[in-house]
């Protein structure tokens, strides 16, 4: 479905690269993305107003809406970062704030671990965001496992196989990180520079 938009988004990488030489991310990385949408076809409502909307980032001409996401790509696996959920205070506000539609598709540009500078490669993932379905996931307590704080409750995390793991890490603003099974990648193209 989206696999004009690879064909910009090699041009603009090469772009970027030719004047940085660390990795695109964050707002470089939404407007790169709405640039190749325009570009190929598709149209964005994105603008440089560095709004911190949650799960959008911009939206087709059609009305498809697109979160932006960078990530780490290992084997089969990609981890993501999400919100912070500090402001909703039980576990089962933040699942159901998780759980709400807030987009229709997670685009993801993620690179491995072996990122290279002078030899750029990414990896540009799409995932349909209904895949992500939280609320199904049985969500239990964590704890550290080690360093002074061993044995101490440090956030929660999704025990069911569903395609995807889930943890709600407390020390960090009660962030949400998940990592995504290949099996949920709707497409996935590797992008050499």
């Amino acid at each position: 479905m989206f696999k004009d938009v690879v064909f910009y988004l090699k041009q603009l990488l090469a772009n970027h690269h030719s004047l940085y030489s660390g990795q695109c991310k964050a707002e470089y990385w939404e407007e790169l993305c709405s640039k190749a949408l325009i570009r190929a076809g598709f149209g964005s409502d994105w603008k440089p107003d560095f709004n911190h909307v949650t799960g959008e980032d911009q939206r087709t001409s059609t009305g498809v809406r697109i979160s932006n996401k960078g990530g780490k790509i290992s084997k089969d696996k990609l981890t993501i970062s999400g919100s912070r959920l500090t402001k909703h205070k039980t576990l089962e506000d933040k699942i159901a704030f998780i759980s709400e539609q807030h987009d229709d598709y997670v685009f993801c540009l993620a690179t491995d671990g072996d990122w290279d500078s002078s030899h750029p490669v990414y990896y540009f993932i799409v995932i349909d965001s209904r895949s992500l379905a939280y609320s199904k996931g049985e969500w239990v307590k964590s704890y550290a496992k080690q360093g002074s704080g061993k044995g101490k409750h440090n956030g929660w995390k999704t025990t069911a196989n569903i395609g995807f793991s889930s943890k709600i890490v407390m020390s960090m603003s009660h962030q949400l990180w998940t990592e995504i099974d290949s099996k949920l990648f709707k497409e996935v193209y590797k992008i050499e520079l």
